[in-house]
């Protein structure tokens, strides 16, 4: 039979032909696509178990084939399977960043990436030099190779030592480059009320630590599975007791929690403090016209009038009442951040406007406002000025001069302090302004001076956040040490209409009420303007329906509508500061101690292993051979 044109161009490849180096090369060849696509699929599988699917299962296994598979090889191979890993499921859990264009998940994927590859280049060093005694290491290849399971005290040690590196590398990219310390592992837990109140004293990376400390015990304990189907004796899994015994005790440490902080949350210890919140559900118009940024107002300001109005209503039907907890006024309205895109203090016709129909809210309601907008300091010339996102308070005070008549202007101010690369300000516009060309942002804004709390009322301080500094932990306990009581946050998530963002940014924002044991309440321009508790709960939102089974309302914070809510925030009288609160991250400078304690007695090892294969004789007396190395 007649060879083709094709089959002869590919005649070496057949195994009948082919070199033994050959063979080896498709085995190794055909063996990295099937890892890589493992990797790829297991990535981006992790994805599943943050907000927006939130199957919370997948989180406590999906980092586990990365361990598994950098296990034995170079630092140079476990650094792209991480890099792989890393870069799908960062590709997939940030996809959100394509409605702002869809270049960036793709780019922003690898940069996300290299943390993951970071951490999976150090577990074959950790691997061989905790798990394989020098003494055995020596003698080769061969001799690694019959060692079919490692000692517990050895496997914790490395499970330690590899989690500690996960959670530093979670650490660094929470504050590296203005930090992003968006969707941690931490994230995906942040519906399990029970284990995410440890975050009182760990922050989340303790939240993290448990997760990846799981995925470790799962990688030994298979590893033991399969020296038993070789057939080895039975040996319990320690690593994996020792690591569902820690996850177990982080749980059951809640129960007093729960009783502590309810009694310090109990009638007379706190001041019920009433707040509008008005959610005017805006498409993103920071670029729009005249006329869109008047529908802006007249939407805010529409609902404002209608949540006063319903106000007056609720308070005349509790006249005469005497029982119950009795009526709460509201004595705050909220608009989220930049909800109308004007400056309110800014020059000409409509901005004139925008004042004159808030003061006249604000005078009529006797309430007091509270709304995002750009601010501007310092003003050098019509060009040159600091301009800040700013959050103002604004209360009806007396005219001077004898009047009885009043006004409204500012009575307190928080700007942003975290602004976002990008999106606020250039990176190295001053030295590179090119950067700022390419971007084309068209503004630098110039981030706050400090975490500086806003005083309401009497008992009652505010820790602002603007857009998304909820996500940065460091933001709310900073607010908290300089005196908040309790959290306020104005979003705007309109950039992402269509994406699981929104949800992603809200259950970032939740571990931060267990970390400061404070209430937040949230208003966000689409969704998820809600009140949550001290414990993490969702007490209340804007947005609700009536269950057609029970008749009871359910809160649907999900919900992307035009919506006004009154919530009332219970505020602590006597608050008393977390251990977090007051001490930080002790709990990532213990791990850092954690993965120095390991890394030394993995260099102790090397160490040991160099001088016993440089012997002129083996350890058992027998000849030795000068650089007789294992790539394991």
């Amino acid at each position: 039979m007649k060879e083709s044109r094709f089959s002869i161009y590919f005649r070496p490849f057949r195994a009948a032909n082919a070199s033994p180096e050959m063979l080896a090369f498709r085995v190794s060849w055909k063996r990295t696509v099937r890892d890589l696509l493992v990797l790829a699929l297991t990535g981006a599988a992790l994805t599943t178990a943050f907000p927006g699917v939130n199957f919370q299962p997948a989180a406590w296994v999906c980092v586990a084939p990365l361990l598994w598979m950098c296990f034995d090889v170079s630092k140079r191979r476990a650094f792209a399977y991480g890099m792989v890993w890393g870069y799908f499921w960062s590709l997939t859990s940030t996809f959100f960043l394509r409605e702002i264009n869809i270049a960036i998940p793709f780019v922003f994927g690898a940069v996300l990436g290299v943390f993951c590859a970071f951490w999976a280049m150090l577990i074959p060093a950790v691997c061989r030099n905790l798990l394989y005694p020098p003494e055995i290491r020596v003698r080769g290849a061969a001799a690694v190779e019959t060692v079919e399971r490692f000692q517990p005290r050895d496997e914790i040690l490395a499970t330690l030592t590899i989690a500690a590196w996960w959670v530093i590398l979670e650490w660094i990219r929470s504050w590296i480059f203005t930090g992003f310390p968006w969707n941690l592992l931490a994230a995906t837990q942040w519906k399990n009320l029970n284990l995410i109140q440890i975050c009182e004293y760990t922050g989340i990376y303790g939240l993290s630590f448990l997760v990846i400390l799981v995925n470790i015990a799962l990688v030994f304990t298979a590893k033991d599975l399969q020296a038993v189907f070789r057939g080895a004796k039975y040996r319990r899994p320690w690593t994996l007791y020792l690591a569902l015994a820690v996850v177990g005790a982080a749980a059951c440490s809640s129960f007093p929690v729960w009783k502590r902080y309810r009694a310090l949350y109990g009638p007379g210890n706190v001041t019920e403090y009433a707040v509008g919140v008005v959610q005017p559900d805006l498409s993103q118009r920071r670029e729009g016209g005249i006329e869109s940024t008047r529908e802006a107002l007249d939407v805010c300001a529409g609902l404002s009038e209608q949540l006063i109005a319903d106000e007056k209503a609720a308070e005349g039907l509790w006249d005469g009442v005497e029982t119950g907890p009795g009526f709460q006024p509201v004595r705050l309205i909220v608009w989220p951040e930049t909800a109308v895109p004007a400056a309110y203090y800014g020059g000409g016709e409509f901005c004139a406007e925008y004042r004159g129909r808030v003061r006249r809210l604000i005078r009529e309601s006797k309430i007091p406002f509270l709304l995002g907008t750009l601010t501007f300091d310092n003003v050098r010339s019509a060009t040159d000025y600091d301009s800040y996102n700013s959050a103002l308070l604004l209360k009806e005070y007396p005219l001077t001069g004898g009047s009885i008549r009043y006004d409204a202007d500012m009575a307190g101010r928080y700007d942003k302090v975290h602004i976002v690369p990008f999106g606020e300000f250039i990176p190295l516009n001053d030295t590179l302004p090119v950067i700022g060309e390419l971007v084309g942002m068209g503004r630098n804004l110039t981030p706050g001076k400090a975490f500086r709390p806003v005083d309401l009322a009497e008992g009652v301080r505010a820790g602002v956040m603007i857009c998304y500094e909820d996500v940065f932990a460091y933001a709310a306990r900073e607010l908290v040490r300089n005196g908040a009581n309790f959290l306020l946050v104005i979003t705007n998530d309109a950039w992402y209409p269509t994406s699981t963002e929104p949800e992603q940014h809200y259950a970032n924002a939740v571990l931060r009420t267990v970390e400061t044991r404070l209430p937040m309440l949230r208003c966000g321009n689409s969704n998820f303007s809600v009140l949550i508790d001290q414990f993490g709960r969702t007490v209340d939102s804007v947005t609700k329906r009536i269950d057609p089974e029970t008749g009871m309302f359910e809160l649907t914070p999900w919900e992307q509508k035009p919506a006004a809510g009154v919530m009332t925030v219970r505020v602590p009288k006597d608050y008393k500061p977390t251990f977090y609160v007051k001490y930080g991250n002790v709990f990532v400078m213990l791990l850092w101690a954690v993965f120095a304690g390991g890394c030394a007695v993995a260099l102790r090892n090397n160490a040991v292993f160099r001088r016993d294969a440089e012997r002129p004789e083996g350890p058992a007396g027998k000849p030795g051979k000068k650089g007789v190395r294992t790539s394991r």
